[in-house]
């Protein structure tokens, strides 16, 4: 798969390029002055040698040129402008002619300085810089003083305080300079890495969809050197916990590419153990053993650090950095930075699901809205259309047909009572208002109760038979028998001619078992009948229902601890098999009181 090129970010100026720059700005600075002081000078009279104005303007030329540099390296100027001053300061010694306004003392702390400069800026071995510059210093001054007459003693002495000044400022200087590096850096760490953190917020906050993961990874990107960054998500992979990039960002490296979009954890276990346990993942390849060791070698990854990305308490995916050019160890700012970026983008995932669930909610509503009022209004219509009937033609009408409008009013009321009765128990479950009071029950002789109200209120011409032994389960009587009359009425509008219901011990549980002859289900609905407001069009001569019946008698089947499937067979007796726990020992089921 081909990503983006990313260029790397420019915007950190390095610390040492910063200095060599401020160092030719200096000279750039200083060195006129000096020349319009030589100038003065021969204005008053005093003889200009073309080394007066001529030295310092091709020093001047030579420090705005290396200022302006986009990488100044400033050591070679230095080193020019000790070497210029010594020499005017060497021919007015041999000479005696006067080509300078500088005193041997001025020359001589001008020369410590640049050589002092000189060995800082290097960032080989500052000691032996500083030792050779310390030397060519004393040797200066050694040569100065035997063209002056200068006496042995005071050579000596101006020789040991430039090699110690030069060797021990240089040290002083440098260990400054480095710790001054050091807090530039970080300093400008912690700007990009504040400023790459806002920008994923930002991202994430302004876009709506999957772009937004893409601009956060590069936003977080831009605040490190690593090669490769990115952001997966928890996936099944042949039935096993995996992962998939979704999103990256990385540069562009010769011969090397990225090669595990999606994968098992399985074949990462150090990996899969750190974010599994919500800590940072850091692998150093090196250390690694085994299939896990050659995966990373195969990909050419020599560092990974990553950490993982929780929506509430389920783990959803990581965020990290992967390093293929060199084995690095990962700064705390770098590994915080990602734990910020983790959390935004868990709260990112959050917001969607929410909305999610929210779009989901609305459209559950507008289910039910239109199956209730489609259902409502059926047996409703019946009721007030036959009690205005009756109200109305009382007089006229015998027994007979008094007693069938009523029969017919009384079906249908309770066809209603029951649909609201599953709508209530839905929304109270909905917001935890639900609950479960559990005893022993005999599930024949319930099962025989709910087995009675259906021949009176639900007349068919189906045969509704029953069999099995007397078995005692632990449940709520009155949840059981809703269950058993959505089962046994479900099975009786869109079942075959023959519906039985048996009863059997399996496990420690009793089974209750709703059978039918007819069609059964086919295999995509099965899938979805126990989804609320879902409805069969599988009966075109029956009139649809709710779809809340089924969902429901789930629901209660699992908060009384038992189960309820739908089982799909080759030939008849397509079934609904409802699991309960047996009353072997009703205290084992009690809920000890709090201490």
């Amino acid at each position: 798969m081909t990503k983006p090129l990313v260029v790397r970010s420019t915007n950190a100026i390095p610390a040492q390029v910063r200095f060599h720059r401020y160092v030719a700005v200096l000279l750039a600075t200083t060195v006129p002055l000096v020349a319009v002081v030589e100038f003065m000078r021969a204005v008053d009279g005093t003889p200009m040698p073309w080394a007066r104005l001529v030295g310092p303007l091709a020093l001047t030329i030579w420090a705005i040129v290396v200022a302006r540099a986009d990488e100044p390296y400033s050591i070679p100027l230095v080193l020019a402008a000790m070497w210029f001053t010594g020499s005017l300061v060497m021919v007015e010694a041999i000479f005696d002619v006067d080509v300078t306004s500088f005193d041997f003392s001025t020359a001589f702390g001008l020369i410590m300085l640049f050589a002092v400069l000189a060995g800082t800026l290097s960032m080989g071995s500052r000691l032996i810089w500083a030792g050779c510059l310390a030397g060519s210093v004393a040797a200066w001054v050694v040569l100065v003083g035997l063209f002056t007459g200068d006496s042995v003693e005071a050579m000596g002495v101006r020789a040991v305080v430039a090699t110690a000044g030069v060797v021990f400022t240089t040290a002083l200087v440098a260990e400054l300079y480095d710790q001054l590096t050091a807090s530039i850096a970080a300093h400008d760490r912690a700007v990009r890495l504040q400023d790459a953190v806002a920008k994923c917020s930002e991202a994430l906050l302004v876009h709506p969809d999957s772009f937004a993961l893409h601009e956060a990874v590069r936003a977080v990107f831009e605040a490190t050197d690593a090669d490769y960054a990115f952001v997966d998500r928890t996936v099944e992979v042949d039935a096993e916990p995996g992962w998939e990039i979704i999103a990256s960002a990385e540069h562009r490296i010769n011969g090397v590419g990225v090669d595990w979009q999606t994968g098992k954890y399985s074949s990462i276990p150090t990996t899969y153990g750190a974010l599994s346990a919500g800590e940072a993942s850091i692998v150093q390849t090196s250390e690694l053993t085994g299939a896990e060791r050659r995966l990373y070698d195969r990909d050419g990854i020599l560092s990974e650090v990553c950490v993982p990305i929780f929506v509430g308490r389920e783990f959803r995916g990581s965020i990290g950095f992967v390093e293929y050019t060199q084995q690095r160890r990962w700064s705390d700012a770098e590994i915080q930075t990602l734990w910020r970026a983790a959390d935004m983008v868990g709260a990112y995932w959050k917001r969607q699901d929410d909305a999610a669930a929210l779009t989901a909610s609305n459209e559950s509503k507008d289910k039910l809205l239109a199956s209730v009022s489609h259902e409502i209004r059926t047996p409703l219509t019946a009721i007030v259309g036959l009690s205005e009937e009756i109200a109305n033609y009382r007089e006229g009408m015998t027994l007979e047909e008094l007693d069938e409008l009523n029969r017919i009013i009384a079906v249908q009321s309770r066809e209603l009572a029951e649909l609201v009765e599953d709508l209530l128990v839905a929304s109270r479950a909905d917001f935890g208002n639900l609950s479960i009071r559990a005893e022993t029950i005999d599930l024949r002789d319930q099962l025989e109760r709910v087995l009675e109200g259906l021949r009176e209120s639900t007349p068919t011409e189906k045969t509704v038979a029953f069999t099995g032994e007397s078995m005692t389960a632990w449940a709520d009587p009155l949840r059981v028998r809703q269950i058993m009359r959505n089962l046994v009425t479900n099975a009786i509008k869109y079942g075959g001619d023959r519906v039985v219901v048996s009863v059997r011990e399996q496990a420690n549980h009793a089974v209750v078992v709703v059978a039918d002859n007819g069609p059964g289900v086919n295999e995509r609905e099965a899938k979805l009948i126990f989804e609320r407001y879902y409805r069969s069009d599988q009966s075109p001569t029956q009139p649809g229902s709710v779809g809340i019946g089924l969902a429901v008698s789930r629901q209660l089947a699992e908060m009384m601890g038992g189960t309820l499937k739908y089982v799909r067979a080759d030939g008849p007796q397509h079934r609904f098999e409802l699991t309960l726990p047996l009353a072997l020992n009703p205290a084992e089921h009690l809920i000890p009181e709090p201490a």
